[in-house]
């Protein structure tokens, strides 16, 4: 018997538009998926878009649970550079809009950007990113929606376990809590640290596997990473979220997620997918 609601990001499909990415997710058996905001992906600039897509959504049986901020070098919200940090919350915002209007709840963000210079001004860099996050934060509250921050990977600002709790102690604990990303913190050697130390805390899991030198973004069980030691290290913390499969995907789209349904069904258990719900009314 699952333990969890199994979820897809649409970044398994990241190059491609959403709306030719999601009847494939449906066809395997996906019903909650986690919204990637890739470039060309998801369609930031024209709010307009989004009803369509929650329609498109709901005719096909899925249901948004969750959305993965923008991110990258050029979503910059912890550089020193005030106008930078402005615009990178300007696109912050608007995929929150965008989580609104798709009617999911969970906003996924990591602590940092990038730049891994980081490094050279820890501590300006730690209150940037308090600043930013509290900021997308009251945005998030203003929309009904949560704060969930992601454990990054161990090289990035936030990536090691004592700045990450540093930055976590500094928000507002009403409506924030923490996503925790396997391989991310695999790679950092760090990943039953996270369960334990974050474990009242911890409201979303990102699974994926690596070979242990990259974040490779494989499906669970094609990678070095002990599901079994981890099932068992969220069973005892008794969460209770998504298992959110957040996995790279290249070549055919449906032989790919034909290898991730299986990851699912040796790493869960057996009896997935469940069976389809009855084909949901046009939304007019």
């Amino acid at each position: 018997m699952l333990r969890w609601e199994v979820g897809l990001s649409t970044g398994i499909g990241y190059r491609h538009p959403i709306d030719d990415v999601l009847p494939s997710v449906s066809r395997a058996g996906f019903r909650a998926i986690e919204v990637s905001t890739a470039p060309r992906h998801l369609d930031l600039e024209h709010p307009e878009c989004w009803a369509e897509l929650r329609r498109s959504l709901t005719t096909l049986g899925l249901h948004v649970a969750s959305l993965h901020a923008p991110f990258g070098h050029d979503v910059a919200f912890t550089s020193p550079d005030a106008s930078l940090r402005e615009h990178a919350l300007v696109r912050l915002t608007r995929a929150a809009d965008a989580l609104q209007a798709l009617g999911g709840a969970l906003y996924v963000i990591h602590p940092g950007d990038e730049d891994q210079r980081w490094i050279w001004e820890r501590e300006k860099r730690l209150g940037f990113s308090v600043e930013s996050l509290t900021k997308v934060w009251a945005c998030c509250q203003e929309r009904g929606l949560k704060l969930v921050v992601e454990t990054p990977l161990p090289h990035l600002l936030g990536g090691q376990p004592e700045d990450f709790a540093w930055i976590l102690e500094r928000l507002p604990s009403s409506g924030t809590s923490v996503c925790l990303d396997t391989s991310h913190t695999s790679l950092g050697r760090s990943l039953y640290e996270y369960i334990d130390r974050f474990a009242d805390r911890i409201r979303h899991i990102q699974a994926s596997d690596n070979r242990g030198v990259t974040d490779d973004h494989l499906p669970p069980g094609d990678g070095v990473i002990d599901w079994d030691s981890v099932v068992a290290a969220l069973e005892r913390i008794r969460y209770e979220g998504f298992f959110m499969l957040e996995v790279a995907g290249d070549g055919d789209l449906g032989e790919h997620l034909e290898r991730v349904v299986a990851s699912v069904r040796r790493t869960l258990g057996c009896g997935w997918p469940p069976a389809p719900p009855p084909p949901a009314a046009a939304v007019r």
